[in-house]
């Protein structure tokens, strides 16, 4: 049996006015993510990240404004023994722009850096972890 090829994702690590960072969670999971999600068909990752946004959050990002935060592999979280490979990208949250959690989207919650806190029935995604521990770090 050879393993499964990697998800390929666009990740938005999306900051509001106040520092916070938007994680979802996605309906039947229990994993908070960074809004974002599969490049569709000759898509690149930043025009992926932006639809994606716009789907789950009702939010239009400015492509020129997406800063590349990097390339990483981790663990896929709510796909057992699969590799994501994402691209991930920060972005200021438009100032007045409402964000509403829609299309496949359970929750949208805004967290600290310094200060994640989540409720016992969920948890950060591996790539979400990771990400806010180096920004929290950085930071500081």
């Amino acid at each position: 049996m050879h393993p499964s090829r990697p998800i390929r994702v666009s990740a938005v690590v999306l900051i509001d006015g106040d520092g916070r960072v938007a994680l979802v969670r996605k309906h039947h999971t229990r994993f908070f993510i960074f809004p974002g999600g599969k490049p569709e068909l000759g898509e690149d990752g930043v025009t992926a990240a932006v639809r994606e946004v716009h789907e789950e959050l009702g939010v239009s990002l400015d492509p020129a404004a997406l800063k590349h935060l990097g390339d990483y592999n981790t663990p896929a979280a709510n796909e057992a023994g699969t590799e994501l490979f994402s691209q991930v990208y920060q972005a200021r949250l438009p100032a007045g722009r409402p964000v509403t959690a829609q299309a496949e989207i359970a929750e949208l919650i805004w967290v600290k850096l310094n200060n994640v806190e989540l409720s016992t029935a969920t948890e950060l995604a591996p790539l979400s972890a990771m990400i806010l521990e180096e920004m929290a770090r950085l930071s500081s």
